[in-house]
């Protein structure tokens, strides 16, 4: 589609003409029109007239300066003047040169939107109030205008039809298997249920790919290959390479390649691969600690099997774009000797185990520091920091509620944010509070942490050094603070 070019609108008075010409064929004095759905379409449900208010509100500031497609039910029209009054029901997409602030911000409003002509006007003509339609617009600075792309009656509003992307996933390129479900001819779009994240590029922005398995997303880009659109068909299996342009949106285009998945490729990419037996799903570049059951070893070889419950650390030199998406997947270690083998040797099948590795190349992560037997893990052993909450640096104050003198570590559940410092980078700071943390960094702070007690209540400073990990730092001014 493109927005900025719109073909030019036909004279008022042929406009007109057309519009009475097709009332007359229909044998209506008004326009009021009746009208089959078309074959592609389920029946619109038509609310009574009393739901829809034909008054349009006041545009949110959010909205101002958007350019997409919306997805509403018809409230009023003046195909005279080539406009119409609909209530949002959704924001079917986000164009990639859209500026405004918060797009869904119009959800749930009346709006006005004008300028329709040629074609598009048969479509107001034979829509009725109540009846949904999708359509193209943008904020020109004054008002919502249709630029004359698309403007099409649908069915009535089912959210599955206009599925969400999980905030972790936004900006996500890669590659993923997943099972066509829907299919649009018109907008050659495709609705997939994702069944597995088979790699993940380097330059991807999703914070956890792996939060798109098992549900579904609207897949777009196919201009370039109607070809290969037309040959796919509901049901099928496929595996496409992919990438998500514009955040706001939830909408993904096809990026280098899309086929039909093989059966080799299903079963290459199947759960009970190890994830870091070919280093896809993100892993490759991975530096930080796991921790995890062990299912095989070989002593004499320095070498173990483990499946990943928990990634508690995440160093700042870390390389992998997805650390998560080593959780619930087998993955292989070698190179232990000296004291972590004598761990090794200890440590029984079935038994937990946390060690720091990295990868550096070939099919397994490199033992570099800490390998120990450990607790299995239970739900708060390693807190997750919310999204909003990412890159903060500043004061805090909290209650000690677990202390980990081998790894020099504590969990702290916060209490206040006391202030931010100016290189704060996180988004909503207050989101913390009431929450637990896990805070390291007194390698340098030994006495103050070795004078500090679960159930103390602290204030520090501390900062979060690498966006991917959950863990924060100390790096000033801890001290303990009288209830």
């Amino acid at each position: 589609m493109n927005a900025e070019n719109p073909s030019p609108p036909a004279p008022v008075n042929v406009m007109r003409s057309r519009v009475l010409t097709l009332a007359a064929l229909c044998g209506l004095t008004s326009f009021a029109f009746a009208d089959e759905p078309s074959a592609s379409t389920r029946p619109a449900q038509v609310p009574d007239a009393a739901e829809l208010k034909t008054t349009p509100d006041e545009l949110p500031s959010g909205v101002l300066n958007f350019n997409g497609m919306l997805v509403g039910r018809l409230a009023a029209k003046d195909v005279e003047k080539g406009s119409f009054v609909v209530a949002v029901d959704a924001v079917a997409r986000v164009w990639r040169n859209s500026k405004a602030e918060n797009p869904k911000s119009v959800v749930g409003k009346t709006v006005e939107v004008t300028g329709v002509f040629g074609r598009f006007l048969d479509v107001l003509v034979t829509t009725r109030e109540g009846e949904t339609l999708e359509f193209e617009c943008k904020h020109d600075g004054n008002a919502l205008v249709f630029p004359g792309e698309l403007l099409r009656k649908v069915a009535a509003y089912d959210p599955a039809d206009y599925p969400v992307l999980p905030e972790a996933f936004r900006g996500f390129r890669g590659s993923v298997i997943a099972e066509i479900k829907k299919k649009d001819p018109e907008t050659f779009e495709l609705i997939v249920q994702i069944e597995k994240v088979t790699d993940v590029s380097g330059d991807s922005g999703a914070k956890e790919p792996a939060s798109i398995v098992g549900k579904q997303l609207m897949l777009a880009g196919f201009w370039n290959r109607k070809e290969t659109y037309h040959d796919l068909k509901v049901g099928d299996r496929i595996e496409v390479g992919m990438r998500h342009v514009g955040r706001q949106s939830d909408h993904l285009m096809v990026d280098e390649f899309v086929r039909r998945a093989s059966e080799a490729a299903i079963k290459r990419t199947s759960d009970s691969e190890p994830v870091a037996g070919n280093m896809t799903g993100g892993a490759r570049g991975f530096r930080g600690m796991l921790v995890g059951r062990l299912v095989e070893k070989d002593v004499e070889r320095g070498t173990f099997t483990i499946t990943v419950d928990a990634v508690p650390r995440v160093w700042k030199n870390n390389e992998s774009s997805a650390p998560k998406a080593f959780i619930g997947k087998n993955v292989d270690a070698e190179g232990v000797h000296g004291k972590m083998l004598d761990a090794l040797v200890v440590a029984r099948i079935g038994e937990t185990i946390e060690f720091g590795g990295l990868h550096d190349g070939g099919e397994s992560l490199r033992v570099v520091e800490v390998l120990r037997k450990v607790e299995p893990v239970k739900p708060g052993d390693y807190p997750v920091l919310p999204d909003e909450f990412r890159g903060f640096s500043g004061m805090l104050v909290g209650r000690v509620v677990k202390k980990n003198e081998h790894l020099w570590e504590l969990i702290v559940e916060i209490a206040a944010v006391e202030n931010a410092f100016e290189k704060n980078r996180s988004r909503d700071s207050e989101s913390i509070v009431g929450k637990p943390v896990m805070l390291g960094g007194f390698w340098n702070r030994k006495d103050a942490y070795h004078d500090i007690s679960v159930g103390d209540r602290i204030r520090f400073g501390a900062e979060h050094p690498q966006k991917l990990s959950d863990h924060l730092s100390v790096i000033e001014g801890i001290r303990k603070l009288d209830d």
